[in-house]
Order: C-alpha cells, then sequence, then structure tokens
C-alpha cells in the first residue's frame, strides 16, 4: 500500500500529469456547454413581434412551452396531433405557408410527437418516409406500433437480408419495448454527441499520460536501477498501473458527473424519462429511457478507455521511448474510426480496443443502428461485441504489460 500512495504522489506531482487532468475537468464543463448555446427558438413577443432566444433562455421557454406535448405518446394522442397539422396544412397549402405566428401558437408544440409517423408509416418496397398528409388518422389511432413492427422488418429485410438471425434478434428484443413510449422536453441529440466526444477526449488525454508509464524509464535509464529494488519487476509494474488506473477512474467519474451535472440542470431532469425510440428512431431496439442512457453511454465508455489505457500500458512496456509508444498508442485509437469509414463493419474494427470510442464507430450510434457481425449462421448486434470484446481484453493486455516488463532487458 505504501508504494502504492507514493506512486499515485509520483504521478500527481508531475506537471505534465496535473495540466493534462486538469484540461481532462476543464473539457467536461465546457463541452457540457455547447449544446446549451445551440439551443433556440422564436416565440412571439406582447406586440406581436418574433423574439428569438438562444441558450439557456430558450431551453427555460420550450420547458413550459412543450409541457402540453408531454407524458405518454398513445396512438389516441398521436392522431389527435395529426389530425391538428393536417387542419392547418390543408388551410394555407404547404407546411412552410402557414403564418408563423399561427405555426407558433399552434404546430410547433406537437412537432417533436409527429417525427416518427413519417417513419412508421414508410414506403415498404423503398423505405422513403411518407408525408404527414398522407397519412390517415384513425389509421395512427389504430395501427402506430403495428406499424413501427412492420417498418422494423422491412428494415431488416433490406439491411440483413442475409443474416435471419439478424432480423429475429432485432423484432425480438423490438416487442419487447415498454409501450407507449414517452415523450418529455429536455436534452437534445447533440447533448449526447457531445458526452461520446467528451469520452473520446478523455481517452486521448489518458493515453498521454499512460505512454511513458514504463517506457520513459526505459528511456532515461532509470528502469535499471528500478528493477534491483526489493518490489522491482512484477510488484512495481502491477503497482505502478494499480495507480495509474485508479487516477484514470477518479477523474473520469468527476469530469463526467461534472458535464451530466451541467446537462441535466440545464435541460431538466424530466426530460431523462423520454424514451431513447423518441429522440432517435422509432425502430431502435434499446428498451431504455434517455436517463438509463446516459448511465449505459458513461459505463460503456469507461469500459472502452480502460480497454484502451490497458493497451497503451502494454505498448509502454515494449517501446523503448516515451514518443514511440504514445504515437503507436494514438494511432490504435484512431484507427476504428477510418477503418469504420473504409471497409464498414468488419470483426477487424470491432475487436480493436478503442471500437467503442471516435464518431460514426461509437457505442451510442451502434446502439441506434443495426450493426451485426455474424459467426456462421449466428449473428451479433455490435453493441454486445464492443462491450463483450473489451471485457476480455482488459486483463489480457494488462497480464501482458506486466509480463513484458518483466522480460525487458536493458540495451
Amino acid at each position: 500500500m505504501r508504494l502504492f500512495r507514493l506512486e499515485v504522489k509520483r504521478m500527481l506531482t508531475s506537471r505534465r500529469t496535473l495540466v493534462l487532468l486538469a484540461v481532462a475537468i476543464f473539457m467536461s464543463v465546457v463541452m457540457a456547454y455547447v449544446p446549451i448555446r445551440f439551443e433556440s427558438i422564436n416565440r412571439l413577443g406582447e406586440d406581436g413581434n418574433i423574439i428569438e432566444l438562444d441558450g439557456l433562455p430558450a431551453i427555460r421557454f420550450k420547458k413550459d412551452y412543450y409541457a402540453q406535448a408531454a407524458d405518454s405518446i398513445t396512438p389516441e394522442k398521436l392522431a389527435q396531433a395529426l389530425q391538428t397539422y393536417q387542419f392547418y396544412v390543408q388551410e394555407y397549402g404547404t407546411i412552410n405557408d402557414v403564418p408563423l405566428d399561427i405555426y407558433i401558437e399552434q404546430l410547433m408544440a406537437i412537432r417533436p410527437m409527429l417525427k416518427g409517423l413519417s417513419e412508421a408509416f414508410a414506403d415498404s418496397q423503398t423505405g422513403i418516409p411518407v408525408d404527414l398528409m398522407d397519412i390517415s388518422p384513425q389509421e395512427v389511432e389504430q395501427h402506430f406500433y403495428d406499424k413501427c413492427i412492420s417498418h422494423l422488418e422491412n428494415v431488416m429485410d433490406f439491411e440483413q437480408k442475409d443474416n435471419p438471425s439478424a432480423k429475429q434478434f432485432a423484432t425480438d428484443t423490438y416487442e419487447e419495448l415498454e409501450r407507449p413510449f414517452y415523450l418529455y422536453y429536455g436534452i437534445s441529440r447533440d447533448a449526447f454527441d457531445y458526452i461520446t466526444l467528451y469520452i473520446f477526449v478523455l481517452s486521448i488525454l489518458y493515453i498521454a499520460i499512460a505512454a511513458p508509464t514504463f517506457a520513459s524509464d526505459y528511456q532515461t535509464g532509470s528502469d535499471s536501477i528500478l528493477r534491483c529494488t526489493k518490489y522491482g519487476r512484477m510488484k512495481f509494474a502491477i503497482t505502478r498501473i494499480l495507480a495509474a488506473g485508479s487516477i484514470f477512474i477518479v477523474v473520469y467519474v468527476l469530469g463526467i458527473s461534472i458535464h451530466l451535472t451541467v446537462l441535466n440542470l440545464a435541460f431538466g431532469t424530466d426530460s431523462l424519462k423520454t424514451s431513447f425510440q423518441m429522440l432517435f428512431s422509432v425502430i431502435n431496439l434499446p428498451n431504455m429511457t434517455l436517463g438509463q442512457l446516459q448511465v449505459t453511454v458513461v459505463l460503456a465508455g469507461l469500459l472502452s478507455i480502460l480497454t484502451c489505457t490497458s493497451c497503451t500500458f502494454l505498448i509502454s512496456a515494449k517501446c523503448k521511448d516515451s514518443l514511440t509508444a504514445l504515437l503507436i498508442s494514438i494511432v490504435i485509437l484512431f484507427l476504428p474510426f477510418f477503418l469504420y469509414g473504409a471497409i464498414g463493419i468488419s470483426w477487424i474494427w470491432a475487436v480493436l480496443p478503442s471500437a467503442g470510442i471516435g464518431m460514426k464507430n461509437n457505442f451510442l450510434y451502434q446502439l441506434c443502428d443495426f450493426n451485426f457481425l455474424s459467426i456462421g449462421t449466428i449473428s451479433f448486434w455490435t453493441p454486445y461485441v464492443i462491450l463483450i470484446v473489451a471485457a476480455m481484453e482488459i486483463p489480457v493486455f494488462l497480464y501482458l504489460a506486466v509480463r513484458f516488463y518483466c522480460k525487458h532487458q536493458a540495451a
């Protein structure tokens, strides 16, 4: 324990480490503020003029304004909202011709409810969304959730026609969703994108801290002395990894807690009761609310970051200098992003330690999509693959890091 405390103290007295950790905390606030700043809305002033609100004033106005459409999205409620929409569009010609004051007073509040209708009633052959004016309110009232299931089956027939097990998994999973869906105004898709982006930034900072763990001592020659001490080699390697890992976890929890606190206080905690499907797509598979989604993304992000840093420890134990270890680790971090764009879904991308971190390849986007990897006739949904592979790789990388360090021979 004394060696552990000394190693933690050594890391926290390093100016470089302190600067990077300070950046991690600072970015948690900055990246929570950005999606808040993006919020905007127009409202009618007392004199009838249009007033544009941005940032927190826009969010506060939206909370009250959209409250009339909040709560469960029943087929009856959807049908009534569609009737209102169709009435005003028929009266003025197109949605763009509706006077702005009438649009704000009568239509804007119900638009979030209606965004899933065009998708649910999409053409079964082409998948092209149907115009809201071509949907019957009676059919919505009677068959909305059945149409969602039918649309999912059509999408799976198109995207996974060669993987019947994938289609079966998707339809079975969707059948278990809690219905009706719930919709409360609040946290936006941009906010979730910035959560994943913050996790990506943290992974870069952590790799920069972890890369010199062993390689810097090789480079300076101090490792030859440390190996001769009472607790050199294995115990020293394990202690150094545990110290760094403990700091990473504490800072991650602190940073992500600050980030989510800022977001949830700004947007309101009521929005966390919204169903996953009402923010993304009505045919998404996760049976969770946005609050549960936040927790899932955060835990998956922590698992992916620990996998990346474990891989960095392994690379540091093999490289002779810190710069080489850092460059190789950064390349591995960014590799899934480029592979995903170049070759799409493949096991090569999915088994990399940073598979769940990045842009289009990140864990959140995989939850929103219908990507499957197959072994024979068995298909696996990519979010499950990312989590299982990461959980398996962490102990392997750590074991190899300690083993390589113990076997290292000074030049």
